[in-house]
């Protein structure tokens, strides 16, 4: 069969691994690849990855992806970009080099800084970039200088591939991630805040032209693709998913589960607060910006990997499941699954992580099942902070997505203990499905609603017990936590 002229090619390059995945306007799937994103911990709570590598290991999915789908780039309708967010990459605008490593959303460098400038009335989590992009360039030996002289150019990490995809032609970001480094202006939603750059001390020239989320926003190098290629899309990673579950009116919903765990909800158009939870803009699209809520499971897919990894309990992920599977109960273990703090609704980035309840008679059976409930128990601190929005109202499935949604386990363990339905992605790249939807939006090529075949769900799992169970089994993980912390003031 010969290629269809309307094939999408939407990448999604997260915290551990990136992906391609080239699909149709049915939703088919044509070819698709994934690469694991190597990171290193030079120090305690600093994440960081090599630009370099990444961009090359995004190479290597386009590559592979199109081979499968036995295209080439002068197939594709469009390309769609979705990232993590907040990352912060410094380059050479002339050459396109970066000029350091990549410092992941994860890394909480930033800190105090987040402190000083929240103490100056500043929106600013440890997390967000704006806590963090005067270290970097700082840690470049004549990183002010570059930045006096016009040699320094900085964007998250959509914005680097950006860069590289266009043959260096384009230094822009999107609304949704340029939300997320916290130095939008929030009164405009449409340009920085050169306020909080000044009080920075640094320049605006080094930022990213603002852009729509989706449109005719710029075409790929030859060199890259071998054709000029349009970009249809850019958008934040979570926001992506969004699109992939066709939620962008007010109440419509989501979790992503990979190496963190994040909630997202739909406000609308009018932005709304929930107590914990992070105020977010979800796509702009003209004069039009539609907002969300969010909170985060810091470590969801991480908690597990430091379990079969670092602690070497288990072989692999799956000798976890089967273990977790094999018991009924977690016997009296808890665990906090804070590894790198506790995020929402607490935001605590102090929180150390535990496993509670241990005895002689505890098995790694039991904290494999502590681990899958302690996740999900978390989840539903989000979710009850997400239902206190007087304006929206939840439904009663929550759709779910991402690398970890794959396990039958974990998301039974979710129905049973957030006492309602869980309903599975037909595609679990949902992030990089969403990015073709965006994209194929942004050419022309459908509308939302005329995309519905590719928001699919599958498999839907029923809670297994009662409401009340559920109940009481999250108030006794809840209880032990606060017991926990305080008990020890300095691991909370």
């Amino acid at each position: 069969m010969p290629p269809s002229p309307e094939l999408l090619l939407g990448l999604d390059v997260g915290s551990t691994s990136a992906r391609a995945l080239v699909v149709d306007l049915e939703g088919r799937v044509h070819g698709k690849a994934l690469v694991r994103l190597p990171s290193s911990h030079p120090a305690p709570g600093r994440v960081e990855q090599d630009p370099r590598e990444v961009w090359k290991r995004v190479r290597e999915t386009i590559v592979r992806s199109l081979a499968e789908a036995n295209v080439a780039g002068s197939d594709l309708a469009a390309v769609g970009i979705a990232a993590q967010r907040s990352s912060v990459v410094l380059w050479d605008p002339g050459t396109g080099e970066p000029l350091g490593p990549m410092i992941l959303w994860s890394d909480l460098r930033g800190s105090e800084r987040a402190e000083e400038l929240q103490a100056q009335g500043y929106l600013a989590p440890a997390i967000a970039a704006v806590s963090k992009l005067e270290a970097a360039i700082d840690g470049l030996e004549d990183g002010r200088k570059r930045m006096a002289d016009g040699r320094l150019a900085w964007g998250t990490l959509d914005s680097f591939l950006v860069h590289r995809l266009s043959g260096g032609e384009l230094h822009v970001t999107d609304h949704s991630n340029a939300w997320s480094t916290c130095y939008l202006d929030l009164s405009t939603m449409r340009d920085w805040n050169e306020k909080l750059i000044g009080f920075q001390g640094l320049s605006a020239s080094i930022f990213p032209t603002l852009c729509d989320t989706w449109g005719p926003l710029g075409r790929t190098a030859p060199a890259v693709l071998g054709s000029e290629v349009p970009i249809g899309a850019i958008v934040a990673d979570q926001q992506s998913g969004m699109f992939a579950h066709g939620a962008l009116g007010p109440g419509c919903w989501k979790t992503t589960w990979g190496t963190s765990g994040t909630l997202m909800v739909s406000t609308g158009t009018t932005p709304a607060l929930a107590p914990g939870l992070m105020p977010m803009l979800l796509a702009s699209h003209g004069d039009e910006t539609r907002f969300a809520v969010e909170g985060m499971v810091i470590s969801a897919g991480a908690l597990l990997d430091w379990l079969v990894r670092d602690l070497a309990l288990f072989d692999s992920v799956d000798a976890l499941t089967a273990a977790a599977a094999s018991v009924s109960g977690n016997g009296g273990v808890v665990i906090c699954p804070a590894l790198q703090g506790l995020g929402a609704p607490y935001n605590d980035s102090a929180r150390q992580a535990a496993i509670m309840g241990l005895s002689a008679a505890s098995t790694r059976a039991q904290i494999a099942r502590a681990a899958f409930e302690s996740l999900a128990f978390r989840l539903r601190e989000i979710i009850e902070a997400a239902a206190s929005i007087e304006t929206i109202e939840l439904p009663e499935t929550l759709p779910v997505d991402g690398g970890l949604a794959a396990n039958d386990l974990f998301l039974q363990t979710q129905a049973d203990l957030l006492a309602r339905p869980v309903v599975r992605h037909t595609q679990l790249e949902a992030t990089a499905l969403g990015a073709c939807i965006a994209a194929a939006m942004g050419v022309g090529l459908a509308t939302l609603e005329e995309l519905e075949p590719l928001t699919r769900t599958g498999e839907c799992f029923e809670p297994r017990i009662d409401r009340a169970e559920a109940d009481d089994r999250f108030g006794d993980w809840r209880n032990r936590l606060e017991a926990s912390a305080e008990a020890n003031p300095g691991a909370a």
